[in-house]
């Protein structure tokens, strides 16, 4: 079943990525038509997508996606450390001055 579309062939990877490795069996397809993207008329439905092979592992990828679009809104925005209080840039995970988590 179709899971996931993404925007470019790197996120449907990135997306997959995060399925497979919370044992979530899935796959990238469509890729290649990423590329003629302006040349021929596309569509939504011609993006590279993520397809779920095992349908009994849809609501852990489901909960898994959200998290990760949770994530990418948040992307844009510095968050403060709540150990030191340092202001970090929001692609570090990691405080950089006192090495706490986010």
């Amino acid at each position: 079943m179709k899971i996931y579309s993404a925007s470019t062939p790197i996120e449907a990877h990135i997306v997959c990525g995060l399925l497979q490795s919370q044992g979530v069996e899935a796959k990238v397809y469509a890729e290649d038509l990423f590329s003629l993207k302006g040349e021929i008329p596309l569509t939504s439905e011609t993006d590279p997508y993520i397809w779920l092979l095992n349908v009994q592992d849809e609501t852990l990828a489901r909960n898994i996606i959200q998290d990760y679009e949770s994530e990418e809104s948040e992307c844009g925005i510095n968050w403060q450390c709540s150990s030191c209080g340092e202001i970090v840039e929001p692609q570090f995970s990691i405080c950089w001055n006192c090495e706490r988590e986010k």
